[in-house]
């Protein structure tokens, strides 16, 4: 095995592109039946997977449509959707809630009304740390299930909603300690753009299809060049996003000197105004012209107003003000 050193042969599933170009592909549908088998519970299992529409109307709280990254069928009418997160976000969790209630709700919508509704499962790819994971629990465990549970028993009583999440970010086990298939997928997953072979230790049926449809090399012509675009403009983004960091660092910095000279003038001064202005006044104006910054660098590369205002925290009417 060894990591690549000059062209990067496999996708980054943690990107939007590289995600899309593996789990998105219809043609890559029994690669995705095999990764949601390795990470449901004992006893459910995907027979087949139909394709299904990823934008609500109405989602968001503001009533505004969202897209899904995956959604898809199985025969029995059982949901799945699947998401990746590669970013902190501090209400992902309510999203996938979200998500999953919505979908979950479809058929009463439609006009199903005895309620014999199939379950929906929504899982997390995530390349962030995103719970507390103090717990010796968690030491060796990636793999998340949250549902319905009666609390001092944990008894489940049907399938309804539940969240299952990977969590990539905390996987750090070497190939060779990989022992069950939850490992082997965690490190396929989150080493899979750095190596150019299959390793050994993968080599079965299970990886070798995965890596196959992640080799960019084999994508046909207009899927190279749908992920190639994909990928500059994550790469412009992400840009655009440390750049934004940085100047909200050196914001905060700014802010920080200006608290300490302001303390400095109130000492001196004897008025606690001087304090406060310091204290407050620019840590706050510092924060705002920064996270401004950041709006206008982002509309400027086209990004919808619903990551701006994931992003900088500005309100809507405030960004819009920008335009």
């Amino acid at each position: 095995m060894r990591e690549k050193q000059e062209k990067q042969r496999y996708v980054d599933v943690l990107s939007d592109s590289g995600f899309k170009a593996l789990f998105g592909d219809q043609e890559n549908k029994p690669v995705l039946i095999d990764f949601l088998n390795a990470v449901l519970p004992k006893g459910r299992r995907v027979k087949d997977l139909t394709y299904t529409t990823t934008e609500f109307e109405g989602l968001t709280p503001n009533n505004k449509a969202a897209r899904l990254d995956l959604r898809c069928e199985d025969k029995d009418g059982t949901s799945f959707i699947i998401e990746m997160q590669k970013y902190d976000h501090d209400n992902f969790f309510k999203r996938c809630v979200s998500y999953g209630a919505k979908v979950y709700d479809l058929k009463t919508i439609k006009g199903d009304r005895d309620y014999d509704i199939s379950p929906v499962y929504v899982i997390g790819i995530l390349g962030v740390e995103y719970f507390d994971r103090s717990d010796n629990h968690w030491r060796d465990n990636f793999i998340s299930d949250y549902t319905f549970r009666e609390k001092s028993t944990a008894e489940v009583i049907c399938e309804t909603i539940s969240l299952i999440f990977v969590e990539l970010k905390r996987f750090d086990k070497a190939l060779e300690d990989c022992k069950d298939i939850i490992d082997k997928w965690c490190y396929a997953l989150k080493h899979m753009s750095k190596l150019d072979s299959l390793p050994i230790e993968l080599q079965n049926r299970i990886f070798r299809k995965l890596f196959k449809a992640a080799e960019i090399a084999q994508f046909n012509p207009d899927k190279r060049t749908q992920y190639e675009q994909g990928m500059m403009t994550e790469r412009d983004e992400l840009n655009i996003r440390h750049t934004a960091e940085r100047k909200l660092r050196e914001a905060l910095e700014a802010a920080e000197t200006a608290r300490i000279k302001g303390h400095k003038d109130g000492l001196k001064e004897g008025r606690k105004q001087g304090r406060k202005e310091g204290r407050e006044e620019g840590k706050a104006e510092g924060r705002e012209e920064a996270k401004i910054e950041m709006a206008r660098n982002m509309m400027a590369n086209g990004l919808p107003i619903s990551d701006i205002l994931k992003y900088t925290g500005l309100t809507e009417e405030k960004v819009l003000s920008l335009t």
